[in-house]
C-alpha cells in the first residue's frame, strides 16, 4: 500500500450558491498553495451547480454534507475532515496573493498565537483595507481596526472571510459553536474564546487577501436568526450586567421576547457554565485589553 503523504495544512471553503466566485476563489488558492496542502469545499447544499466542474487533481476535495448546514456547522464539518495540522477557513469570494502562507503561519509556531489573519481589503477597491475588527458599541456593531505597525499584532476580532489556526488550538477551544444559526457572530464567539482561554490572535500585515463584500448577506437574510446568534454571544461570554445592557439595546425589538425564550431553553446557560469555569480571563478583561467600551 502506498504510504500517504503528510499534509501541512488545510484550507476549509464554505461555499452556497457562490456562482462563478467559489471557482476563481479554488483557482486563486489553488495558484498559490502551501506545499503539501489541501482544498476542501465544503459545499452546503448549493443549488447552482457552483461546485460542479472544480478541479480534481487530488488537491482538491469536495465534501457535501447529508442536509443544510449553514456556515457555522459547515466550518466545523469542514474542519472534522481535514488532515493539515493548521487549518485555514476561507470564504468562497477571496482572492490571495503568492507566498501568503509563511508569514500567516510562522506566528502559529508560537504556543500562545492561537489564530492569524491577513489585512483583508475589498475585492475591485483594493485601496479600502481593514486589520482586523472590534465592537464599536453596547449592540455589538464592528468596526475596522487600523494599522499598527509591519509586524503582526493582536487584534479583538479576525473575522471578514480568511485566518488560520492550528488544529489543536481549534480542538481545545471545541470549535464553532454549534449553536448558533446559519451564520453570524461565529468569528467573533471563536475569537473571545481564544483570548479569554489565553491565546492571542493576530494580524498580519504582510499578508493581504481581497474579499467581496455584499450588500445582503449571501447566507441568510434573517434578522431573527442573526439577532438570536447576538444574544446567545451575550449569554455565553458576557457578565450580567454587559448581558443587560446589550437587552436594553434591542428592547424595541418585536422578536427579542421570542429570542430570549429560545436562548434560555437552548444549551446557551450550559455551555457558559462550561467556558466560563475553563477560561483564564473574563469579558471585562477582554474589552479592557482593546479598550472597546461596551
Amino acid at each position: 500500500m502506498a504510504k500517504r503523504s503528510v499534509c501541512r495544512s488545510s484550507i476549509v471553503i464554505i461555499s452556497r450558491n457562490e456562482g462563478e466566485y467559489l471557482g476563481r476563489t479554488v483557482q486563486s488558492i489553488l495558484g498559490a498553495l502551501p506545499p503539501h496542502s489541501e482544498i476542501l469545499v465544503v459545499d452546503d447544499w448549493s443549488t447552482d451547480g457552483s461546485a460542479e466542474g472544480l478541479p480534481n487533481d487530488g488537491a482538491v476535495r469536495v465534501l457535501r454534507p447529508p442536509r443544510r448546514l449553514g456556515a457555522v456547522r459547515a466550518r466545523n464539518y469542514g474542519a472534522g475532515h481535514a488532515r493539515g495540522p493548521i487549518i485555514v477557513f476561507s470564504d468562497a469570494h477571496v482572492e490571495v496573493s503568492k507566498g501568503w502562507f509563511d508569514p500567516l503561519f510562522a506566528p502559529l509556531a508560537r504556543p500562545e498565537v492561537g489564530a492569524t489573519g491577513p489585512v483583508i481589503s475589498m475585492l475591485y477597491h483594493p485601496e479600502a483595507k481593514g486589520y482586523g475588527l472590534r465592537f464599536c458599541d453596547e449592540a455589538l456593531n464592528c468596526e475596522w481596526c487600523q494599522w499598527e505597525g509591519p509586524n503582526p499584532f493582536p487584534v479583538p476580532i479576525l473575522g471578514a472571510g480568511f485566518f488560520a489556526m492550528r488544529r489543536d488550538v481549534f480542538t481545545a477551544i471545541g470549535g464553532f459553536d454549534a449553536g448558533l444559526i446559519l451564520c453570524g457572530m461565529e468569528d467573533p464567539d471563536l475569537d473571545i474564546r481564544l483570548w479569554t482561554f489565553g491565546y492571542e490572535c493576530q494580524v498580519v500585515p504582510s499578508v493581504e487577501v481581497a474579499h467581496l463584500f455584499r450588500g445582503a448577506d449571501h447566507w441568510f437574510d434573517d434578522w431573527h436568526a442573526f439577532l438570536h446568534n447576538v444574544v446567545r454571544y451575550a449569554t455565553i461570554h458576557f457578565g450580567e450586567e454587559r448581558r443587560r445592557r446589550l437587552i436594553e439595546r434591542y428592547s424595541a425589538d418585536a422578536s427579542l421576547p421570542e429570542i430570549l425564550e429560545e436562548v434560555a431553553k437552548s444549551d446557551a446557560w450550559k455551555r457558559r457554565r462550561q467556558i466560563q469555569s475553563a477560561r483564564l480571563y473574563d469579558d471585562d478583561w477582554y474589552f479592557k485589553r482593546f479598550d472597546m467600551h461596551c
